[in-house]
């Protein structure tokens, strides 16, 4: 138990929670269009995914305040050198394998231009600092979910992009943005002491929280309608992005601190039992 318990402590520092979790999105995206992708894009998104989260959190680790009081920016911060190396060659393997493997051309375009995009942007964020630290929520949902059904929907572009596709998207950023605002609700005092800004840097508490719950009540609405009026082929995909909802309000009420991040960057893992369908 230990043993396991270690594990999951470590692949949530490196976030490597977050890249199977990532997997588990692009592959509800490529169940809702109906098209197969081979195990090369997944390994792909996921040098990606890890590559992005971890630059990220260097940047904080370096702008922190010395010693960081969030664990994972600590990690960060002891680990930076060599984390950093191993960011580079991630990078650099990444470029590479897209470069090298044929199966993947057809994302090499739009997922240079979505790089190029989320640097400049989130650069800008870093660099701004304060300024424009409300929109780091919203951003990284953006880009987050944009990546994860960026090789499903080129995969089939232009032909068979189902009008469905563009309001699962929407339901995914949904429940990304909800899952951001949660912890940056509860991480309040730790953003503040680290020096990192958030929604709170506009909202008070009782406002996030107020905004947490029409986002979790549109989301829920609409896909409790949806559950009832899309083909029964989406059934499974609305079921899914419903129970999100749900244990994302029930997680934030129940406010376990100390587990609440692991318990939702966890439950992106859910989209994997389609594998089973």
């Amino acid at each position: 138990m230990n043993l396991f318990r270690n594990i999951w402590q470590y692949s949530n520092l490196l976030s490597l929670d977050v890249v199977v979790g990532a997997m588990a999105g692009m592959l509800f995206f490529s169940d809702v269009l109906g098209t197969s992708l081979s195990i090369d894009i997944y390994g792909l998104l996921g040098l990606a995914v890890w590559a992005v989260y971890t630059a990220d959190h260097l940047m904080d680790a370096r702008r922190a305040k010395n010693p960081a009081v969030s664990e994972r920016h600590r990690y960060h911060q002891k680990n930076f050198n060599l984390l950093s190396i191993i960011l580079i060659l991630v990078s650099i393997s990444g470029l590479l394998y897209v470069l090298i493997i044929d199966s993947l051309r057809f994302i090499l375009i739009p997922g240079i231009a979505l790089a190029v995009c989320m640097v400049i942007w989130m650069g800008s964020i870093q660099y701004l600092g304060i300024k424009l630290a409300w929109l780091k929520e919203f951003s990284t949902a953006l880009f987050y979910v944009l990546g994860i059904a960026l090789a499903p929907f080129f995969s089939i572009y232009p032909d068979g992009v189902s009008n469905y596709f563009y309001l699962f998207l929407f339901g995914y950023f949904l429940i990304a943005l909800l899952n951001l605002f949660i912890l940056s609700f509860i991480d309040e005092k730790v953003d503040m002491l680290d020096g990192f800004g958030s929604a709170l840097s506009i909202l008070n508490k009782s406002g996030l929280e107020r905004l947490i719950l029409v986002l979790a009540s549109i989301g829920g609405f609409i896909f409790f309608i949806a559950l009832f009026l899309l083909p029964s082929y989406f059934r499974m995909h609305t079921l899914i992005l419903l129970v999100l909802i749900i244990f994302h309000v029930k997680e934030f009420y129940d406010q376990d601190i100390s587990h609440i991040r692991k318990k939702l960057e966890a439950s992106f893992l859910l989209p994997l039992v389609l594998i089973a369908f």
